[in-house]
């Protein structure tokens, strides 16, 4: 006899030991069960332990690893579902461990080299547990769209955040964010239109990413910025009229031209000094505008003047006596 026969004789021996004796230890463990307290089958509890035993022997070696996952996972669900059977129908908690269950396999078949097919099937079945979850228990309440929402970027990274796909990612990440926005909106508070607010930054997001290095030019900024403010604009005297909120986005959009007309060329001097006016323009603005007899915007711009007067001092005449040494 050679030695690959012999091996393979031994294995079918201990397979067929596995078989028998956990044949015999799971009538045995049933006949005590029914003899004594039939009232419970308690005995699937170690048949669910025994089991494993044939199991790991028929599957034995690292190349079946893949079999056990499967083949261990719906064990395990099976007893989870004919306990809950057995104890509580009609609630179906055995849901709730087996999505976890499920990811053994999943990991066994898709987590290495399989990246991107891991995370569209991890993703849906976490979305399908989000769904159930949420229908089980609170039915009349719908909140799984949330973590949902968040679930969806790990497929979409996968496929998409690559360079040659970023633009594409930019445009499909954005289209999500702006359908989740409006959605939420409409569900929980209609009467409130918050989310126009989202849509200029979220469209900004693949506009940055199409132009690339062009956004760092003068006329791009300008642009940019003013159609930020009139949109802006536009919604507070339409839609969120009252006070007139629109200056603090224009605060924050001019600094964008700002930075590349002066910050960017290494005209430091004339950044503070253009900062500084248009900080304390706003102050001024605020002030009149929520307290006009109380001048208070006084104190910010004393504090922010020494912006461009330090500047000046340790910076400009530094940069001017280091050139003419």
């Amino acid at each position: 006899m050679t030695k690959t026969n012999r091996i393979s004789g031994d294995r079918r021996y201990r397979i067929a030991f596995s078989l028998v004796g956990s044949l015999i230890t799971i009538l045995f463990f049933a006949f005590i069960n029914f003899s004594t307290s039939a009232s419970f089958p308690w005995f699937v509890f170690p048949t669910y332990a025994v089991l494993w035993w044939p199991m790991l022997t028929i599957f034995a070696g690292r190349d079946s690893m893949k079999i056990v996952s499967l083949i261990g996972s719906i064990l395990t669900i099976s007893l989870l579902v004919l306990i809950n059977y057995l104890t509580s129908w009609n609630y179906p908690w055995f849901l709730f461990p087996s999505f976890a269950i499920l990811w053994w396999p999943l990991a066994m078949f898709f987590g290495k080299g399989h990246g991107k097919t891991f995370s569209v099937i991890g993703s849906i079945v976490i979305i399908a547990s989000l769904v159930i979850t949420n229908y089980v228990t609170t039915p009349l309440i719908l909140w799984f769209y949330y973590p949902a929402f968040a679930v969806l970027w790990w497929p979409l990274s996968m496929l998409l955040a690559g360079p040659r796909t970023i633009k594409a990612y930019s445009v499909v990440g954005a289209l999500i964010l702006a359908v989740f926005f409006a959605f939420d909106n409409l569900k929980e508070t209609p009467s409130c239109p918050w989310a126009l607010l989202t849509y200029f930054p979220i469209l900004m997001w693949p506009v940055a990413t199409l132009l690339g290095n062009r956004l760092g030019k003068l006329n791009i900024a300008l642009l940019g910025s003013f159609i930020g403010i009139v949109y802006y604009t536009i919604l507070n005297i339409y839609v969120f009229s009252g006070f007139p909120w629109a200056i603090f986005p224009a605060y924050a959009l001019l600094w964008w031209p700002l930075a590349i007309a002066f910050a960017k060329r290494k005209y430091r001097l004339l950044f503070s000094v253009a900062g500084t006016l248009l900080s304390a323009a706003l102050f001024i603005a605020v002030n009149i505008i929520t307290s006009p007899n109380t001048i208070w915007a006084v104190y910010p711009i004393f504090a922010i003047l020494w912006w461009p007067l330090s500047t000046y001092y340790f910076v400009y005449q530094r940069d001017k006596a280091y050139k003419k040494s």
